[in-house]
């Protein structure tokens, strides 16, 4: 299983097969442990769950309601623009595109990238060297290229590829990876 291709779906395959008891397990353990990760941070940018990804809306609410959390929106020409997401039942808007729910800019504000100070980053899979697998969009590896705080990819442990898949030159590494 040598292509990003073929990994893709392999990853996409074994998330979709994860119990729900699994990922109750998952999202409660992270919940606890990444609230006390960034429990110093101004700004955490997180990411809004989808398809099978763990669960990070319990995070995401506390850091909404103590007015912490940035979330992604897919801003034009496919790029990543960091937003305030304090408000999660009227401030956010479902990106038809991608089928993700993201910060109405109407209801939030734009933060720069500089005053991110943790960023939680999703992803397919994760290798043992902090490489991280994306969706095969390049969102992500643009945006990453900006930022200057810990990067930390977070998942399921079934996520995890023991061996390291083929990094290109955009393919910015994370600082940590938190698998649970």
């Amino acid at each position: 299983m040598d292509s990003k291709k073929q990994l893709r779906e392999y990853f996409r395959k074994v998330r979709k097969e994860l119990s729900d008891e699994r990922k109750a397990e998952a999202k409660k353990i992270a919940t606890a442990t990444l609230l006390e990760k960034v429990c110093r941070a101004r700004f955490v940018l997180s990411f809004a769950s989808k398809h099978e990804e763990i669960d990070l809306w319990p995070l995401n609410e506390v850091l909404a309601q103590e007015k912490r959390l940035l979330l992604p929106n897919l801003a034009l020409h496919g790029r990543i623009v960091p937003f305030t997401a304090f408000d999660l039942k009227e401030g956010l808007q479902l990106n038809k595109q991608w089928k993700v729910q993201e910060p109405d800019p109407k209801r939030s504000k734009q933060i720069a990238v500089e005053e991110i100070e943790i960023a939680l980053i999703p992803g397919l899979a994760f290798d043992r060297g902090h490489g991280r697998l994306g969706y095969g969009q390049g969102h992500y590896d643009r945006f990453l290229q900006a930022l200057s705080c810990p990067l930390i990819g977070v998942g399921f442990k079934e996520q995890l590829l023991n061996s390291p898949f083929a990094h290109e030159k955009h393919d910015i590494p994370l600082t940590e990876i938190l698998l649970f």
